[in-house]
């Protein structure tokens, strides 16, 4: 199994307050946060890393401005790559808050690779934690596979457990061009999370969100990418 091309989509960017990818700083602070799927080509799958944010419910929009061109939808951003939401054969959510994976519904023909314990907390999350979860979002028709911990999908290509964020986030690890891509999802949305060890503030559990950061930067050759970095919006050279 060879992989044969790894790229950056988009769904657009998304506000929200900064204060929720790092822990106990920029309160207040508008952000307009990237939505930046991850696609995989190998010789036998088109791989999927989270869906963006697809179209919020009313009553999110108060709260959460999505901004995009029509080019700029996950879709049309697929289209530029060459597929269609039928040639997707695998979505990994890192995790099933509802800008990770508004555009679950588009992938008809997709198995969904979910850590266990994510998909039984998005059904009944706690309180807290509640309004990050969109049941119309993630529960889609489509096979689940259950997974408990690591996962080789292919050569190259690896789901890592990054509890913390979320009791179920999940990180993806690509071997490419000699280096191993990083996608961290929300377990480090913005670089600083990665450089300065900083948690993220929107937080299932601190203990395990340093825990995670610190497993992500044990990555020999690694190429962060940041899942809400609003200006890395290629793969790194």
């Amino acid at each position: 199994m060879t992989v044969v091309d790894v790229r950056l989509l988009t769904d657009g960017y998304f506000t929200l307050d900064k204060s929720f990818l790092v822990f106990g700083k920029y309160q207040g602070i508008k952000y307009k946060a990237a939505l930046k799927p991850l696609l995989i080509r190998t010789n036998k799958e088109n791989i999927l890393v989270d869906t963006g944010i697809g179209t919020l419910p009313p009553k999110y929009e108060k709260f959460h401005e999505v901004i995009r061109t029509k080019e700029e939808q996950l879709r049309l951003s697929l289209k530029k790559a060459g597929l269609e939401p039928g040639d997707i054969t695998l979505v990994v959510n890192t995790h099933l808050h509802f800008d990770h994976c508004g555009n679950n519904l588009l992938f008809p023909n997709a198995k969904f690779l979910e850590q266990t314990d994510e998909v039984r907390y998005a059904y009944f999350p706690d309180r807290f934690m509640r309004v990050s979860y969109l049941r119309e979002f993630f529960d889609t028709e489509g096979e689940i596979v259950p997974l408990r911990g690591s996962y080789t999908i292919e050569d190259g290509v690896e789901i890592v457990p990054t509890p913390g964020h979320t009791v179920g986030h999940q990180s993806v690890v690509v071997r490419w061009k000699n280096r191993n891509l990083v996608y961290a999802g929300d377990a480090a949305p913005l670089p600083e999370n990665i450089e300065k060890r900083n948690i993220t503030g929107m937080i299932y559990s601190t203990a395990q969100g340093l825990e995670s950061i610190d497993l992500l930067r044990r990555i020999e050759n690694p190429v962060y990418i940041y899942s809400h970095e609003n200006e890395q919006l290629k793969i790194p050279a």
